[in-house]
């Protein structure tokens, strides 16, 4: 059996390390491909390092705000396209004359047309005609909130654009009202004869708005925008230690920056820089490692584990080395906090903010000054940790998200404080995608539930559903067995209150004690705190099979466990409640029964394993005392103090700590908790006078 035993963990051990290649693959096929500047400095601070001379001719490149700036501007200045459509003209100059040559058929005037008649039309066909060479302006929803007695739009007339002001045309309304004005002016009283006809029907804009020429004018001077604004020489002094780094050499330090992580051609040996790359890499996993095998040992026999905190990190870095890679979406959307959050639910506080920083240490490759981005997350993540209690609080995620903002914004804008010494400088859009940030927190809460299936970890939540006594198993438990079931809640408040005080989580040890001895319920009859007066099963039995019932219920309480889903840390405290030890009763009896006779010890010990966590051993501890202080005949602070020791003390020597994180530190301050929480329970009370 031994060597299944050694296979089952050599093969366990293959996993691990295939976990761990396979993730140092990703993040270094992740990796930036040019080399990483070797410079740290920050705007408005001394240059710490020795004086930099350049090492070659580069452009000096504008900042961000200043290109975005003359983006906007260009934006906000580019010319409007408007295409002179002759043929609308043409339409309704022709429909005119139609029209007024069929209304003057209709009044009866035949052939023949007087002069005036004449006049009339040949007036309005001549206006018009002037109206629409001088263009009638189409009013399209790009000029709404324009000035418009300021614009100037281009006009394109026969392939020949030209920019005009916008007021030198016609609008539809202004074109009625010319064309009313004129023809009065030019023959009085026609208008008499037009009072049958709507002559605004034959205004129609014939200017129209060019959406797609603007847009490729736009483009294509947006493209023509230049990046640079002056250049360095090779060997030109940039600035000396000590100096302060004012905008203008911070702009030349960064496009030195820029140059050499993205220009091949500046002397690098590529192959030197992929093998550092890696070898970098191996070496922050390996301090990962090195954490996990001190402080969570735990967590190296578990592949599951090992895969999901892994997993997690080349996820964040593969989100970093997207966001810095594309113009669209800022680093700081990032939730970055989400990580040290999912760990201290699923692990602990400190395994949390540890993977938090080595996961900070590789992102901050991707971006320009990485000591300001793994200060700005730290703190965040600190106040994530800190901020996220439990689960189970109502509201709880929201004030996390809301103190995360808050610790975001707050470092960001002191940061940009000391950089530029103005407040007027801050990027307040970086704020916005902060503010993002601290919405995406919100969807920790359903990952936690799908991280739980998918993982089989426990979280605060769960475990505070489980310690219900409504759940349908206690309930059960409560029925069939009902005194176990009261033995079960002592033992949880005193299992509760020690690791409050020894550290470890109080949620898990209450839940883990009260399913502890589910396995009762099997013969609940056999167990002493279920029966009643007049009888017990076990004189009927012989000694061994006694010990095999009571044996029994540690197996059967596993069995019960999984049969109802319950999470395998619970099924833990099933399995090694009572470790390796012996039931001392039925043992001591045979003994004494047939002191001739050989026995087999194995016959009387439970099967283990034994405790592996301090909460564990806290249980063990607790459900032992427990149950042996109800045997006692009268309750002193004496008989008390000598019970909790000599159980405690002999649960130790037979070596069943062990393998649990516990110290004798520990195991002191546990008893002391027993001795007082027992004395309080039965302590002497005043006798009423009936």
């Amino acid at each position: 059996m031994n060597w299944i035993k050694n296979i089952v963990k050599f093969w366990k051990t293959i996993q691990i390390v295939l976990i761990y290649l396979v993730s140092i693959l990703l993040v270094y096929f992740m990796f930036p491909r040019e080399g990483k500047f070797k410079y740290e400095y920050s705007k408005n601070k001394p240059w710490m390092h020795e004086t930099l001379v350049a090492p070659f001719d580069f452009p000096v490149y504008k900042s961000d705000q200043q290109v975005q700036r003359e983006r906007d501007s260009l934006l906000q200045n580019a010319k409007l396209y408007f295409v002179y459509d002759s043929v609308v003209g043409n339409q309704m100059i022709s429909g005119f004359t139609s029209e007024y040559n069929n209304l003057v058929s209709s009044l009866g005037i035949g052939a023949y047309v007087s002069d005036a008649w004449a006049l009339t039309g040949h007036v309005i066909s001549g206006i018009l005609d002037e109206i629409y060479s001088t263009g009638i302006m189409e009013r399209h929803p790009v000029l709404e909130g324009k000035e418009l007695d300021q614009l100037s739009v281009m006009v394109v007339r026969n392939t020949l654009a030209q920019e005009k002001r916008y007021g030198s045309f016609y609008t539809g309304r202004s074109a009625y009202e010319h064309l009313i004005a004129e023809l009065e002016r030019v023959n009085p009283g026609s208008m008499a004869m037009l009072n049958r006809m709507n002559l605004n029907e034959y205004l129609r804009p014939n200017l129209l708005y060019n959406e797609e020429m603007t847009s490729k004018v736009r483009q294509a001077s947006l493209e023509e925008l230049t990046l640079t604004q002056g250049m360095v020489q090779a060997g030109q002094r940039i600035i000396a230690v000590g100096e302060l780094i004012s905008g203008s050499d911070f702009l030349i330090i960064e496009s030195l920056r820029k140059e050499y992580e993205s220009n091949p051609n500046v002397g690098k040996n590529y192959l030197v820089v992929y093998v550092g790359q890696l070898l970098l890499i191996i070496l922050i996993f390996l301090a990962l490692y090195w954490f996990i095998y001190y402080f969570k040992k735990d967590i190296l026999i578990s592949s599951k584990q090992t895969l999901f905190t892994l997993g997690l990190m080349v996820v964040i870095v593969g989100l970093t080395r997207a966001a810095s890679t594309n113009d669209a979406v800022s680093v700081y959307v990032i939730p970055f906090v989400v990580l040290p959050i999912f760990l201290k639910t699923f692990f602990d506080i400190r395994y949390a903010l540890f993977v938090h920083v080595i996961t900070l240490l590789l992102a901050g490759f991707w971006v320009p000054n990485s000591y300001q981005f793994v200060l700005m997350n730290f703190l965040a993540g600190l106040v994530g940790v800190f901020s996220l209690r439990s689960y189970y609080k109502r509201g709880i995620l929201f004030y996390t998200a809301t103190f995360v903002f808050a610790t975001y914004a707050l470092v960001y804008i002191l940061l940009s404080i000391m950089q530029e010494g103005d407040l007027s400088q801050i990027n307040w859009i970086n704020v916005l995608w902060l503010a993002g940030n601290g919405l995406l927190i919100l969807t920790v809460y359903p990952l936690v539930f799908l991280f739980e299936r998918i993982f089989g970890f426990l979280s605060d939540a769960t475990l505070f559903e489980l310690s219900d006594t409504n759940q349908p198993l206690l309930r059960k438990l409560a029925e069939k067995a009902p005194g176990t079931f009261q033995h079960s809640m002592q033992v949880a408040n005193l299992a509760e209150e020690a690791i409050l005080k020894v550290g470890g989580n109080s949620l898990l040890v209450r839940a883990g004690a009260l399913y502890h001895d589910i396995g009762k319920m099997e013969n609940p009859q056999y167990f002493i705190e279920n029966q009643h007066e007049g009888g017990n099963p076990h004189n009927e039995l012989d000694f061994q099979t006694s010990a095999k019932v009571i044996i029994a219920h540690a197996i059967k309480g596993v069995e019960i466990g999984k049969k109802h889903k319950l999470p395998e840390k619970i099924i833990d405290f099933i399995r090694t409640h009572h470790g390796t030890s012996t039931v001392q009763y039925f043992y001591r009896s045979f003994l004494k029964a047939y002191p001739d006779e050989e026995v087999d010890v194995k016959e009387f010990t439970y099967p283990g394993p034994k405790p592996s966590t301090k909460e564990n051993a806290v249980l063990m501890m607790a459900d032992s005392v427990e149950a042996a202080s109800r045997t006692l005949r009268t309750y002193t602070p004496d008989t008390i103090h000598e019970l909790v020791e000599n159980i405690v003390a002999h649960q130790a020597e037979e070596e069943q700590f062990s393998e649990a994180d516990i110290t004798f530190s520990d195991i002191s301050i546990i008893k002391e908790i027993f001795k007082n929480r027992l004395s309080n329970i039965y302590h002497s009370r005043i006798e009423y006078p009936v």
